[in-house]
């Protein structure tokens, strides 16, 4: 009857109100949840430092680029880089696997935040993602950024080559097989250009 559908329609509201107070401070939760983080993570360096090594400094630069801090953010890659030699002894001793994969994603995540500075550092994040596979050759998330910057700079054939091996890897990846099409459709540009061109000298 009409009282039903009167509750109902209070619960609905009520709903909705709720969901919307949530979407809208959802992000002001997040940040204050990331910045509380940091703190702690800061504060275990000055409390307990002989605790922490350069996973510790990895992890916090990490954070700083959710916070979008990337200068601090980088401030904090190189200090771990400078220490990594540390890192070993919080490894398992059979696990060359795990430090060398630590080595890369250090590696690429400061290409990362190297390619977010204002201007981008482009050389200085390239030879950072070269470096990252340098220690882990299938890392797909280094690979995939070594392809995008050769798409940048429209060396097709060698972008579909890097991007195809990470594609082995993480085959249900969007970005992977997004970049891998762009690569692909811009080789067969490419190569249809050099044809006509060919085309016109025989002529």
């Amino acid at each position: 009857g009409p009282d039903e559908f009167f509750y109902g329609a209070i619960a609905v509201s009520i709903l909705i109100f709720l969901t919307y107070c949530y979407l809208w401070f959802k992000p002001w939760f997040e940040y204050r949840w990331l910045v509380e983080s940091i703190n702690d993570k800061k504060l275990k360096f000055i409390a307990r430092e002989s605790e922490t090594n350069a996973i510790d400094k990895f992890e916090l630069a990490r954070m700083y680029i959710q916070l979008k801090d990337y200068p601090a953010a980088l401030a904090e890659f190189e200090e771990s880089e400078d220490n990594f030699w540390d890192v070993r002894p919080a490894l398992d001793p059979e696990d060359t696997m795990g430090a060398l994969a630590s080595r890369a994603q250090l590696h690429n995540s400061k290409g990362f935040a190297l390619m977010q500075l204002e201007p981008p550092r482009t050389a200085q994040a390239r030879r950072e993602f070269v470096r990252a596979v340098t220690y882990w050759p299938e890392y797909p998330e280094a690979l995939l950024n070594i392809g995008r910057e050769l798409i940048k700079r429209k060396r097709w054939d060698v972008a579909v080559r890097t991007l195809n091996t990470a594609l082995k890897w993480q085959p249900g990846s969007y970005y992977l097989q997004e970049a891998v099409s762009e690569a692909r459709k811009g080789l067969e540009e490419s190569l249809e250009i050099w044809e006509d061109d060919d085309d016109n000298y025989e002529l």
